[in-house]
């Protein structure tokens, strides 16, 4: 079982106090992955968020295009970011790809229950769900760099 200063520092956790990362700290798994390993792909649902833990920028986030022959890269982690939020949102259904592109060690938590655990604490609550809309914002500005990138590189006329 994983303690409360196996999660402080992450991302999603920013300013929570001690009893409640020790709560998290209790649903907490250690995993490892290979390499070339694909822990979701899009339009699929699964339970889990996943956070890098080891393994610095060895899982990044693709997203395919139309043509089904070439992907842009959006983001590559960081340790301690967070990968596959979808589970503690309503709709959860996955928008990307996630590639684990070198060996990476990942604390995963099941989603309906950190969720269950932010509506018993609002205060934990509050500040998860305030970490993770800056942690989508975030995701969301470096999508849209890496998309106008790719269009630039292929010619394509960008508005707006």
């Amino acid at each position: 079982m994983l303690k409360a200063e196996d999660i402080r520092g992450y991302n999603l956790f920013t300013g929570l106090e001690e009893t409640e990362l020790a709560e998290i700290a209790k649903l907490c798994v250690k995993k490892s992955y290979a390499a070339d390993t694909i822990l979701f792909d899009p339009r699929t649902t699964t339970k889990d968020v996943f956070l890098l833990e080891g393994g610095n920028e060895a899982i990044q986030i693709e997203i395919p295009l139309s043509n089904g022959q070439s992907k842009v890269i959006v983001h590559t982690l960081s340790k301690g970011e967070i990968i596959g939020w979808a589970p503690l949102c309503p709709v959860q259904i996955r928008t990307s790809t996630v590639r684990v592109t070198e060996p990476a060690s990942v604390i995963q938590i099941n989603g309906a229950d950190l969720r269950r655990l932010c509506d018993e604490n609002h205060h934990m609550g509050y500040l998860i769900m305030k970490n993770l809309s800056c942690i989508i914002s975030s995701r969301l500005e470096n999508t849209i760099v890496a998309l106008r990138h790719k269009l630039q590189q292929q010619g394509k006329k960008i508005t707006a």
